[in-house]
């Protein structure tokens, strides 16, 4: 498995620094069985905001569910409560899609695809 080093600098649509890259899932005994059977949704997406006074503050979510259609394959809100809404347009979600979409090919990953 090669984890690629690379990280992509994107700011949201409210102008905050983000550094994007992708980490190992951590699973443990309630991950679903087919999917270890299937070996998928083994890596997250980090959305990591830099700009901020929480250095830990940012949002995960399995690569397999950002690649899948199903989801949608528009812009995507990373946060949205009282006080914030923190998004990212079509624009720099495709970039976020292309970024991953190098990281399975390397790797040749079976992602997972929801059924219609």
């Amino acid at each position: 498995m090669k984890l690629i080093k690379e990280v992509l600098k994107e700011t949201t649509d409210q102008n905050d620094p983000l550094d994007i890259y992708i980490s190992e899932s951590k699973h443990d005994d309630s991950t679903p069985e087919d999917w270890v059977k299937e070996k998928t949704h083994q890596f997250t997406i980090v959305f990591h905001f830099t700009g901020c006074k929480n250095p830990n503050y940012g949002h995960e979510y399995y690569i397999d569910t950002i690649m899948d259609s199903y989801w949608g394959d528009g812009g995507m809100t990373l946060a949205w409560d009282t006080w914030t809404r923190e998004t990212l347009n079509t624009e720099k979600m495709n970039r976020v899609r292309k970024f991953i979409q190098k990281f399975v090919d390397i790797n040749n990953l079976n992602l997972h695809k929801e059924k219609r």
